[in-house]
């Protein structure tokens, strides 16, 4: 039969169902830097995921392919965060910072992104998204960045509602 199924059998059509749930999708690295200090550079699981500026200006790293998570999240999923960022360069230029960093909840989806996430004082949140930020389906709504609202990410800096518009940004 090659790699075709056969006819009448339920029990194996259940068991291709139920091991398609557990393999495992690639998804594209990228980082945000939501913090004031650039990310000299970020690893997911071993993945190199490249650079990310500060805040100002900053749309995120490069892509980078492919981190692999399963097509369903589960309770206790984590990915390992190592990174170096321009603070921790300056006392060690060789030191990296390592981190287990629990996976934020997602629905199934078939192509897209992993998001490794710097905030300030130390934050560090991973989502795995078909969205990017500034989309309305993002997590948590946050925009790009280069382009949110001081400590209130989820806004544009443009945004009236943005309570402190950082001066140093077009509008």
């Amino acid at each position: 039969m090659g790699c075709s199924r056969g006819m009448g059998s339920d029990s194996a059509a259940k068991s291709d169902a139920a091991s398609a749930e557990h393999e495992s999708m690639g998804l594209k690295l990228n980082g945000l830097n939501y913090t004031e200090v650039p990310i000299g550079d970020f690893y997911v699981d071993g993945t190199w995921g490249a650079a990310i500026p500060s805040r100002i200006g900053s749309w995120g790293s490069k892509v980078i392919c492919c981190v692999s998570l399963p097509h369903e999240w589960h309770p206790g999923l984590t990915v390992t965060v190592k990174w170096q960022d321009d603070n921790l360069y300056k006392k060690d230029p060789n030191a990296m910072a390592s981190r287990e960093v629990p996976v934020e909840k997602y629905e199934y989806f078939s192509d897209g992104f992993l998001w490794v996430l710097f905030f300030p004082n130390d934050r560090i949140k991973v989502y795995a998204s078909p969205w990017m930020p500034g989309f309305p389906d993002f997590p948590e709504g946050l925009q790009e960045p280069g382009e949110s609202c001081p400590d209130h990410f989820n806004l544009k800096n443009s945004d009236p509602r943005c309570p402190a518009p950082d001066k140093r940004m077009k509008s």
